[in-house]
């Protein structure tokens, strides 16, 4: 098993950055950080001088490249230095307490070709029952990738950008007939997004506002790729949750009125199948 591992970064908190990662680096065999912040505004070859490793590089174009192109060049190198597996995470994830030594040891003695990605388990606390059970999905973060796959059924949808990138290529797997599994026992330390409690009690996101429009657009985009993956029940509870009563909380978070319209444009986009890089 040969791992490369690559972090997509922007506007790190360095000190948490630096933890994150020194919670899996020692067991990788190569680490690409990938940073998104404006080189005129990045400060990570602070971190990259500090942490003074040799199997660190750092790679970026100047701009922000959101998550599928970062890793699809980082897997089309890896392909070409022979790696086997590549583990991909965000800059705010971490593992706990060093199980990524064990989480490692597990996808080796679990080794399979009809296994297409391995996933940790997000925010878990309680005792896990099974060594591994096969699951549906995983997102990007925490998740090691066999490389054979991307060969065989593509790479990370581009045109996608960012949000549920991850799900499509999962949806992707299953319907080629490759497997996910995921380890209960190798526990994820994952913050999703800026959540904070405002005096009203209402616990509110504070996405921004190009994160409100990726996640709405790309997520009607799945259902229009994937419509066997989604009951009535889920699409109606998305459009509850994740739209109406998300406008309705957009009175307590910045942005208002630009989000307002993120939602209008990402819902039209959506509707009309446009993809691709919009900047809002």
């Amino acid at each position: 098993m040969k791992l490369l591992a690559v972090v997509s970064t922007y506007f790190p908190d360095l000190e948490e950055l630096e933890r994150n990662i020194l919670s899996y680096l020692p067991w990788v065999d190569y680490l690409i950080i990938w940073e998104n912040t404006a080189k005129e505004m990045s400060n990570i070859e602070k971190l990259i001088y500090k942490l003074n490793n040799s199997k660190i590089e750092l790679r970026t174009t100047g701009r922000n490249e959101f998550l599928a192109y970062p890793f699809n060049e980082c897997i089309k190198w890896a392909e070409k230095q022979d790696f086997t597996h590549i583990l991909t995470m965000d800059q705010d994830s971490s593992f706990v307490d060093n199980q990524f030594e064990e989480y490692k040891k597990l996808i080796q003695e679990n080794g399979s070709d009809n296994i297409a990605i391995y996933a940790s388990t997000k925010n878990h606390s309680d005792k896990p029952v099974e060594k591994m059970i096969d699951i549906d999905n995983a997102i990007t973060s925490g998740s090691v990738y066999n490389l054979n796959i991307f060969n065989k059924i593509g790479y990370f949808a581009e045109d996608f950008l960012i949000y549920m990138m991850d799900i499509e290529f999962g949806f992707r797997v299953k319907k080629n007939g490759f497997r996910i599994v995921c380890f209960p026992e190798i526990s994820l330390n994952h913050e999703g997004g800026y959540a904070r409690k405002t005096s009203t009690g209402l616990v509110v996101s504070n996405y921004s506002v190009q994160s409100t429009y990726y996640i709405i657009r790309n997520t009607l985009l799945t259902w229009r790729l994937y419509p066997e993956n989604y009951r009535l029940n889920e699409k109606l509870s998305f459009i509850r949750y994740k739209v109406i009563y998300r406008a309705i909380k957009l009175v307590l978070e910045k942005d208002l009125f630009r989000k307002f319209r993120a939602i209008f444009i990402a819902l039209v986009h959506g509707v009309f199948n446009k993809s691709g890089r919009f900047d809002l």
